[in-house]
């Protein structure tokens, strides 16, 4: 048994010392098929570079922007909030239900 791993150690490395990635799997020229070439969705090659640190466009906005958008919803979601307690309560006080004859 051990004769058969010390075999197989040294004979499947020389079997494969000549093969390459090439070799082994060969190179194939495969066009894209029409269906494929014309895809809506992008390809890989299509994905444009990342900007450089600090270079923003209107593709690629400035973070500050995104953090000032965030603050300014806090507020307004604090300023809503508060309306909207004010506005909990009834509309009719007790005297008005009376007056009305809704009690």
């Amino acid at each position: 048994m051990i004769a058969l791993r010390t075999i197989t150690a040294i004979a499947l490395p020389l079997m494969l010392a000549n093969c390459g990635t090439v070799g082994l799997f060969g190179t194939y020229d495969v066009p894209e098929s029409p269906e494929v070439a014309d895809a809506e969705w992008p390809r890989l090659v299509d994905v444009p570079e990342a900007p450089a640190v600090g270079e923003y466009s209107t593709d690629i906005p400035d973070p500050a922007i995104g953090t000032a958008l965030i603050s300014d919803l806090g507020s307004v979601a604090q300023d809503a909030s508060t309306r909207a307690a004010g506005l909990s309560g009834p509309v009719l006080t007790e005297a008005d239900r009376r007056r009305l004859g809704l009690n």
